[in-house]
């Protein structure tokens, strides 16, 4: 049987914006809207928080995750790698048999349609995937500076954006989840490894809260989507 734990990060020290994980956004805590769109996926065996905030692991407690322990301090700096606490997490807070694959779902990605996690993991398991990313398709046309700005197109030749075929067109990762093979993970120490393949999502799910004003824009999201989000805001 293919077991899948939802492994989410929360730690507990933040500049851009204080005890981000716990700030109230459209009716509840921040985390508790990836707590529980993991939860309401269907495929997911245990929702598992890594945190070093015991504040952070009370509230992810009381939405129904797990955490067995606290991160140690060395996981959770601003400079901490996120593939680190993952490793220590598949290693000391899953069960004793290890999942067949992870779904790291990212707290400041609040934004999630009913059916995308569910979808995405069909995708990763019918295509035989070793990891997966939520994409989203860059409808711009994309320049880079190498040192003299240079097109990723051809301006000569310049199609209507509807027009690009699907090979050539580019997708930019959202950091809404990921889902990958335990066993690739713990081979490469890279969630991103093997085939790798990609579920795009909505315009609504790319809405990251890095910074304050990003609230307000998740909250319009939100509210946006009432009907058909994977889980409902707390009724004030």
């Amino acid at each position: 049987m293919m077991t899948c734990d939802a492994i989410v990060l929360a730690r507990g020290g933040s500049k851009g914006i204080p005890r981000k994980n716990l700030v109230p956004v459209f009716g509840k805590p921040l985390i508790a809207w990836t707590i529980e769109a993991a939860q309401a996926a269907g495929f997911v065996r245990d929702v598992i928080v890594s945190t070093d905030s015991e504040e952070i692991a009370e509230t992810a407690r009381a939405f129904g995750a797990k955490v067995p322990v606290l991160r140690p301090e060395e996981f959770a700096t601003d400079t901490s790698p996120a593939e680190a606490s993952l490793h220590h997490a598949i290693a000391h807070m899953c069960r004793d048999e290890k999942p067949h694959s992870v779904l790291f779902p990212q707290v400041t990605s609040p934004v999630r349609r009913k059916d995308t996690l569910a979808d995405a993991f069909r995708h990763f398991t019918d295509g035989g995937y070793d990891s997966l990313f939520s994409a989203r398709l860059i409808r711009n046309y994309i320049w880079r500076n190498m040192p003299e700005p240079q097109p990723l197109y051809d301006p000569h030749n310049r199609l209507m954006r509807q027009q690009i075929p699907p090979q050539d067109r580019y997708y930019r990762e959202t950091g809404n989840f990921y889902l990958f093979r335990t066993e690739s993970f713990e081979q490469t120490g890279c969630r991103l490894t093997g085939r790798i393949g990609f579920w795009e999502t909505s315009d609504e799910e790319v809405v990251e809260i890095d910074e304050p004003q990003d609230i307000a824009v998740a909250e319009l999201m939100l509210e946006r989507l009432e009907r058909n989000l994977a889980v409902h805001p707390i009724q004030m």
